[in-house]
C-alpha cells in the first residue's frame, strides 16, 4: 500500500495524530529517544551505543572496508573507566552528585547485551566474529571492574 501525501495531509488536518505514526526514515537509537528530557539509564545508553556501533560496523562490512578503524574507535564507543581527577580542595565550589557505583557495569552490560543478540543473529560471519571481539573486551571491563 502506497501512502499518498494529499490523502495524508487531509487525515492530517482533521486528526493530527496521524503525523505520529507516519514512517520517517531510518534513524538511529540515539536519534529515536533524543527529545526524551530525562537521561537515559546506563543499560539502555549501552544498548543505544552498540546498536549504532554495529550500524557502522555492518556499513563498513558491506562496503568490503577494514573494520579495523571501525575497532580502533571502540574506545570512543565503550569506554573504560575513567580516573577521578584530581582538584584543588576549593574547586568545584558545590560537588557534583557522583553517578550510582554501578553505572560503568550496567553500561557495559547494556552494550554487550545488544552485540550478542546480533552475533546470534547474524550466525557464523567474519562480522559477527568482529562484533564477538567488541562484546568479549565489554564482558572483560566487567569482570575486572571494583565497586
Amino acid at each position: 500500500m502506497k501512502l499518498n501525501a494529499k490523502l495524508l495531509a487531509i487525515i492530517g488536518k482533521r486528526i493530527p495524530a496521524i503525523y505520529d505514526v507516519i514512517p520517517r526514515g531510518p534513524q538511529g537509537w540515539i536519534s529515536q529517544v533524543a527529545l526524551n528530557p530525562q537521561p537515559l539509564p546506563p543499560g539502555h545508553l549501552g544498548a543505544a551505543l552498540a546498536t549504532d556501533f554495529i550500524r557502522s560496523a555492518w556499513l563498513a562490512d558491506r562496503g568490503s572496508l577494514d573494520l579495523k578503524q571501525v575497532f580502533d574507535d571502540l574506545d570512543d564507543w565503550c569506554p573504560t573507566r575513567p580516573k577521578k581527577i584530581k582538584l584543588p580542595p576549593w574547586w568545584p565550589p558545590i560537588p557534583e552528585p557522583e553517578p550510582h557505583p554501578e553505572w560503568f557495569v550496567e553500561f557495559h552490560l547494556g552494550f554487550a547485551a545488544r552485540l550478542a543478540v546480533s552475533v546470534w543473529e547474524l550466525g557464523d560471519t567474519s562480522l559477527a566474529q568482529s562484533l564477538n571481539k567488541a562484546m568479549e573486551r565489554s564482558l572483560t571491563v566487567i569482570e575486572t571492574t571494583n565497586y
